[in-house]
């Protein structure tokens, strides 16, 4: 998520896209080590509009679809969105979940939401050709959440939490 001029949530001089990146390319090289095939749209700070992002995504025709963040906002703990169907995403989301809550993460839940047309709120979930989540892990606004990403560690251990969900 977020990426070159879009810095995602900033506080602190913590910038969600640096964030997301680490815990993503984390995530890759674990599922790598195990055998699976992995395609990122962003290995490197660079511009992507959601829009490419998504182009991209669908274009390597994947089994899942996982987009990395982080919230802000005031709350605390982590969140994954899914398709308001249900189905594969939704299980992908409550698994990635229960693997993030076992780092030390508090629970927001797995959760959908719709827009004012019936249909997914976020593109990524909504225009994808795949089971796809999005998964929110910290709110970077809050120090005590922030912690659980407070190096590069820990950070892999994000990313190795949201592989083993996968």
């Amino acid at each position: 998520g977020h990426g070159g001029s879009d810095p995602g949530a900033v506080s602190n001089n913590t910038k969600e896209k640096d964030l997301n990146l680490s815990i993503a390319l984390a995530c890759r090289d674990v599922l790598e080590s195990h055998g699976v095939s992995v395609n990122m749209s962003r290995t490197k700070d660079e511009n992507d509009t959601i829009s490419e992002e998504i182009k991209e995504c669908n274009a390597y025709s994947p089994d899942l679809a996982v987009d990395i963040h982080n919230n802000a906002g005031g709350g605390d703990g982590a969140e994954v969105f899914h398709h308001y169907g249900g189905g594969v995403s939704k299980t992908l989301a409550e698994n990635i979940l229960a693997e993030i809550v076992t780092i030390g993460q508090n629970s927001r839940g797995a959760k959908m939401r719709k827009n004012s047309n019936g249909k997914d709120y976020y593109a990524f979930i909504r225009n994808t050709t795949c089971p796809a989540v999005i998964v929110e892990c910290a709110f970077v606004d809050n120090s005590t959440d922030l912690e659980i990403l407070a190096t590069e560690g820990k950070r892999q251990a994000m990313g190795e939490a949201i592989a083993k969900g996968i």
